[in-house]
C-alpha cells in the first residue's frame, strides 16, 4: 500500500504485553509509514506521559491494571483531536458503539494487525480533518468577534442585509436607535421598524444597489412617535461574489443635530447677511497668528474681492487703504493687538470695480476675543460710512463758508463803523486834553476795534489762503496770553498739503491753544508741528494743572477736535492727569 504520510508519525503504545507490542512493530514494518514506536505498559507511566508529543495513541482494550476505555477517556480530557486506535481479542458490537461514542477513532482486532496502518492513515486523516475544521471555527470565532468588535465601535448605525433586504447582523448603535436588542431586528427589515414612507425609500434604494451593483447615499427625514424629528444620512454599499451581489452593508448616521446646527448657522448667516446690507457693513475675523481675516459675503462685496472662499491675508487687507493712510493704520492695529484692545477709526480705501478705481471710506472696528486664551484673535467690522464721510465734509466746509462770510460782514461792516467811531471819538479828544471820560471812551474804542480783529481772524481762516499755513499759526500764537510762554516749531513745506487738511490743522490749534489759554492754568506750551512724508504731525504740550480725560472728553471743545481729526483720517491722543499737564498728540495724511 501507499501511505499517504510522508512525515514521520509518533506513535505511542499502551500494551502490557511485549510479544503484542512486538507484533505491532512488525506489522507497522511491512507498511510504508515513516514512525517512532514506543510503548507503556502501566496505567501510573501512562498518565505522566506528555501527550503532546506524539501524534497517534494505539491502546489494548483489556490491560492488568487499566482499560481501553479509562485511556480514551484520559485522552480526550487532554486533546479532543488526537486519534485513538484501540486493539482487542474480541470485540462485539456494543463494545464498539461505546468506544466510538468515547472518542475512539478506530478499533482493529489483533487477529488482523495488518489492518493497523490503514486504521492509523484512516484516524490521522480524521484528525487532521477534525484540526483543520477546530482552526476554521476558531479563526471564524475570531473573526466573527473582530467583527462584532468593529461593528460595536462605530458610533454610527451599520447593518448587513442579504439579498431580501433582511438584517443578517446590526450592530450595537443600531440597536440602541431602535431600542431593540439584536435578536430582535435580525431577520426583519425597514419595513418592521420604520414608517411606511421611509421603509418604501429605503427597499427603492437596496433594488437600485443590487441591480446597479454600485454603492449610493442619500439622506431620510422623519418624525419620530414622540414628535421628535429624525434626520437620517444612508450609505448603502453592495457585497459582491463572483460579480454577483449578495448582500448590502450600510452606514447610518443619526444627522438631526447636525443637520439642525446646518440650519440654524445658515440662518444665522443670512439674517447677519441681511442685517450687514442694511448697515452696509461686514464683519471679519481676524487670526493674529495665522495674519488672516475670515470674512463674511457682505465684508468681501463691499471690498470687491475677487477671490475663492472666505478667507484673505491682513497684508492684501491692508494694501487696500489708501497709500496717504496705510501708515497711521499699521500703527493703529499694532498698538491694539500689541495691547489686546479694541481699534476704531475711519480709513480711505481704494474699490476696483468694472476696472475702475474709486476711494471709499470705512471704518473698520476691531475687538478682542476675551475668551480666547492665546489673546490671538479679533472679531471686526467694516462699515462703509462714505455718505456721512462726504456729508461731514460739505458740512465742514459750508461752516467755513459762513465763517468768511461773518468776518467778512465784521469786518467790512461793522470793523468800518468801529474805525470811523474810534476817528471821531481822537478827534473829539484831541479838542479837550484834559477831559479823562474822553479818555476812557478812546481807548475803549481802540480794544474794541482789536478785539473785533481777534475776533475775525478767529472765525475765519483767511489767513491761511491769503498767506500760508505758517503764517496763520504764527497769528495764533500771537494773540496767545502774555503769561503764558509758547515754544514752537511749524516751519512746514505746504504745496501739496490739501486745503481742506491745512484748514483743519489750524482748527485743530486754534482749539487747543484756547483751551489752554482759558483752563489749564499753564505758564508754558510747547508746539512741534511737522512734516514725515505723506504725513502731518502735531504735538502740544502745557505745564498746566491737567484733567481727567475720562471725565471731559465728551465736552465740546475736544469734541470738536477730535472731529476734525477723524474728518482727514488722522489719529489723536489726548493724555492729561490732574497736575501733571496735558499733551495732545495728532497724525493726519496731507491729503
Amino acid at each position: 500500500m501507499t501511505a499517504m504520510w510522508k512525515e514521520r508519525i509518533n506513535i505511542l503504545h499502551l500494551e502490557d504485553n511485549p510479544d503484542d507490542v512486538e507484533l505491532l512493530d512488525i506489522a507497522l514494518k511491512k507498511s510504508q509509514l515513516k514512525y517512532d514506536l514506543q510503548s507503556v505498559s502501566t496505567k501510573e507511566v501512562f498518565l505522566k506521559i506528555n501527550l503532546d508529543e506524539f501524534d497517534i495513541i494505539i491502546s489494548d482494550y483489556n490491560l492488568k491494571s487499566y482499560d481501553g476505555l479509562s485511556a480514551i477517556k484520559h485522552v480526550r480530557s487532554q486533546s479532543p483531536v488526537m486519534p485513538v486506535i484501540l486493539l482487542s481479542g474480541t470485540v462485539g458490537e456494543e463494545l464498539a458503539a461505546d468506544l466510538l461514542r468515547a472518542g475512539a477513532n478506530d478499533f482493529v482486532l489483533k487477529s488482523n494487525l495488518k489492518k493497523v496502518p490503514i486504521a492509523i492513515e484512516r484516524a490521522m486523516h480524521a484528525s487532521s480533518m477534525t484540526r483543520e475544521k477546530h482552526r476554521f471555527q476558531k479563526e471564524l470565532l475570531e473573526k466573527n468577534l473582530i467583527l462584532d468588535t468593529i461593528f460595536d465601535s462605530f458610533e454610527d448605525m451599520i447593518f448587513l442585509k442579504d439579498i431580501n433586504g433582511k438584517y443578517l447582523k446590526v450592530n450595537r448603535a443600531f440597536c440602541e436607535f431602535l431600542n431593540l436588542h439584536e435578536s430582535e431586528i435580525v431577520g426583519g427589515s425597514e419595513l418592521d421598524f420604520f414608517p411606511e414612507s421611509i421603509a418604501k425609500k429605503a427597499l427603492e434604494n437596496d433594488e437600485f444597489v443590487r441591480i446597479s451593483g454600485k454603492p449610493i447615499s442619500y439622506e431620510l427625514e422623519y418624525f419620530h412617535e414622540n414628535g421628535k424629528r429624525v434626520v437620517l444620512e444612508v450609505k448603502k454599499t453592495p457585497l459582491v461574489n463572483e460579480n454577483s451581489v449578495t448582500g448590502i452593508v450600510a452606514q447610518c448616521s443619526d444627522v438631526t443635530s447636525k443637520k439642525v446646527l446646518l440650519e440654524e448657522t445658515i440662518k444665522a448667516k443670512s439674517i447677519l447677511s441681511q442685517a450687514e446690507k442694511l448697515t452696509r457693513s461686514g464683519s471679519f475675523e481676524y487670526d493674529v497668528d495665522l495674519d488672516v481675516l475670515i470674512c463674511s459675503s457682505n465684508f468681501k462685496h463691499m471690498l470687491k474681492l475677487q477671490i475663492e472662499g472666505d478667507t484673505i491675508s491682513f497684508r492684501k487687507f491692508a494694501q487696500l487703504i489708501k497709500s496717504e493712510d496705510r501708515q497711521i493704520f499699521d500703527e493703529g492695529i499694532t498698538k491694539a493687538v500689541d495691547s489686546y484692545e479694541e481699534y476704531h477709526h475711519e480709513h480711505r480705501f481704494h474699490i476696483n470695480k468694472n476696472n475702475d478705481s474709486m476711494v471709499r471710506n470705512f471704518k473698520v472696528v476691531l475687538k478682542p476675543d476675551y475668551k480666547d486664551e492665546k489673546g490671538v484673535r479679533f472679531y471686526g467690522t467694516l462699515v462703509d460710512v462714505t455718505a456721512e464721510h462726504e456729508s461731514q465734509i460739505k458740512l465742514m466746509e459750508r461752516q467755513e463758508f459762513d465763517r468768511k462770510e461773518l468776518a467778512r460782514e465784521l469786518h467790512d461792516n461793522l470793523g468800518q463803523k468801529m474805525n470811523a467811531i474810534s476817528m471821531f471819538v481822537s478827534k473829539i479828544s484831541d479838542q479837550y486834553p484834559d477831559n479823562q471820560d474822553m479818555d476812557k471812551v478812546k481807548d475803549l474804542a481802540h480794544e474794541s476795534i482789536d478785539d473785533l480783529g481777534y475776533l475775525i481772524n478767529n472765525i475765519s481762516s483767511k489767513q491761511i489762503e491769503e498767506h500760508s499755513l505758517n503764517y496763520a499759526i504764527g497769528k495764533l500764537i500771537e494773540y496767545m496770553p502774555d503769561e503764558i510762554s509758547v515754544d514752537s516749531n511749524y516751519d512746514l513745506s505746504e504745496e501739496d498739503i490739501s486745503p481742506f487738511v491745512k484748514s483743519q490743522v489750524y482748527r485743530v490749534i486754534q482749539e487747543t491753544l484756547n483751551n489752554v489759554a482759558k483752563y489749564s492754568e499753564a505758564t508754558k506750551v510747547q508746539m512741534n508741528l511737522k512734516r514725515d512724508g505723506g504725513l502731518l504731525s502735531l504735538n502740544i504740550e502745557d505745564d498746566g494743572k491737567g484733567f481727567a480725560v475720562e471725565d471731559v472728553l465728551n465736552g465740546n471743545g475736544l469734541q470738536n477736535i477730535t472731529h476734525r481729526v477723524r474728518r482727514v483720517n488722522g489719529l489723536i491722543n489726548i493724555d492729561s492727569k490732574v497736575g501733571d499737564g496735558t499733551r495732545v498728540t495728532v497724525k493726519m495724511p496731507i491729503n
